[in-house]
């Protein structure tokens, strides 16, 4: 009985939880980022340049690798979420993961192709789910603002900039880079707040 209890509390402690979540996001990010580098091998012409990568959802040989890819990060973030709130971080942060979960699934069901009603919805997911990872590396920042957290965030921004030139329709297709440097660093953003689930045994 005694040893059962001492268990279980060693699989909540700070340090416990970040391995769980580092393990959790390894894996799941991992999938996703394989299956866009398989699609970008797959078609990376001017159509996926300038739909960005959405593109992969809808064409035929890249659709199964999109789902894949967006299930998996979806199931992550939720599954992250859990780990977050279990270890009484900011509401703010995992509720913000649960709604980027949901509108990766989303903008599955929403294919821009499919008409201006589903383009729309396409495009107003988009970019709220954006904005709430860019909520998210900011609250990291302010959080545990190191010089990798300042990096991660840098990375997001450009990526989130060179986005905002790509979608207007200026011949500056790059839409494709720019959504993928956007989610490097977001990845990165969330492998530093796993950090911070360890902060206390460290102090």
């Amino acid at each position: 009985m005694w040893s059962n209890e001492k268990t279980d509390v060693a699989l909540t402690t700070p340090l416990s939880l970040r391995q769980r979540a580092f393990r959790v996001l390894l894996a799941t990010q991992g999938i996703f980022f394989v299956a866009l580098a398989w699609c970008m091998l797959l078609e990376h012409g001017s159509n996926a340049q300038s739909s960005g990568i959405s593109f992969y959802g809808v064409n035929h040989r890249t659709v199964v690798l999109a789902v894949v890819g967006y299930v998996s990060a979806a199931v992550g973030l939720w599954r992250l979420s859990l780990i977050f709130r279990e270890s009484g971080l900011d509401p703010l942060l995992w509720m913000g993961l649960r709604v980027i979960a949901v509108m990766l699934v989303l903008l599955l069901v929403t294919p821009y192709n499919g008409g201006p009603f589903l383009n729309w919805a396409h495009m107003i997911v988009g970019v709220a789910g954006a904005l709430t990872q860019l909520a998210i590396a900011i609250l990291l920042l302010r959080r545990y603002g190191s010089l990798a957290a300042i990096l991660g965030f840098s990375v997001q921004l450009s990526g989130g900039i060179l986005g905002a030139f790509s979608l207007p329709d200026w011949r500056f297709q790059f839409l494709l880079y720019a959504e993928t440097i956007f989610e490097l660093g977001f990845g990165w953003c969330l492998l530093q707040w796993t950090k911070v689930l360890s902060s206390d045994v460290e102090r």
